[in-house]
């Protein structure tokens, strides 16, 4: 197995066609890739007894099915960031990706597009200078370089994600716990390479399904602040794997009362 694929299940209404437009990335045949869904849902049925889908039941924060994908992951390299509102572009952004992978500790971080942008803002985002933190203010702190890279979609090998422990689960919003993986790979001495466009992201903020997300944000952007404007963060690399147990079994943001 080559590259695993690992998301966070909330909408299964878009898994098929996410599915589908894995091959717009990537020429590897179907049994060189797998892609896991973390979710409490069901499979669509077009998904079911395909061989290089699995699903993972679980009802944890997005940070939290994260960790359980990779832990469950095969794939000698890992897609990690990838989500379940939108599709891959065609555009082989994968396999130029493998091309690009500078070493071990190496990464290479996929812009994305979220909307219907213009193309000035399309080619604003897609400028190496948009991907520093230097230019992103809310998530600025002390102990973070700002010419570090942000990765919130990347390729590189699953062992060394593991050796860093993946992701943070106490940071439910995936999107600050990619933040947090970003600086601590960095501080790794890991070299970030940007590469093409990976994802058209169609979600709509303020649905009632993206709600739980938006109400994480500024607890865990405060969280995130906080680490990184202590001096004990300039070392910060490496955390425990096993930190995915002590997230809550249940996210209650998205689970109080009832499924959701």
């Amino acid at each position: 197995m080559k590259l695993s694929i690992c998301f966070p299940g909330v909408r299964p209404q878009n898994w098929l066609a996410l599915y589908d437009s894995i091959p717009n990335i990537t020429t590897l045949p179907k049994e060189e890739y797998e892609l896991i869904i973390v979710s409490p849902y069901n499979l669509p049925p077009e998904l079911e007894g395909i061989d290089n889908v699995r699903l993972i039941k679980d009802k944890g924060c997005p940070t939290r099915c994260y960790q359980l994908g990779l832990l469950h992951s095969q794939g000698e390299y890992v897609l990690i960031g990838l989500a379940d509102d939108g599709v891959c572009p065609n555009n082989y952004a994968v396999d130029k990706a493998f091309a690009l992978l500078p070493s071990e500790k190496g990464i290479v971080s996929f812009p994305y597009i979220e909307g219907v942008p213009t193309r000035k803002s399309e080619r604003i985002q897609m400028a190496e200078s948009w991907w520093h933190f230097a230019a992103h203010p809310p998530v600025c702190a002390k102990y973070i370089p700002n010419h570090y890279f942000l990765v919130m979609i990347g390729l590189m090998r699953r062992d060394y994600l593991l050796e860093l422990g993946g992701f943070d689960c106490r940071i439910e919003h995936a999107g600050v716990s990619l933040v947090d993986l970003a600086v601590r790979l960095q501080k790794d001495g890991a070299k970030v390479v940007l590469g093409e466009k990976i994802l058209d992201i169609t979600f709509e903020a303020g649905t009632p399904l993206h709600k739980p997300i938006e109400e994480s944000y500024p607890n865990d952007l405060e969280l995130l602040l906080k680490i990184y404007s202590d001096i004990t963060s300039s070392c910060r690399t490496k955390i425990d794997l096993d930190n995915w147990k002590q997230a809550e079994e249940v996210w209650g943001r998205r689970f109080v009362g009832g499924d959701k």
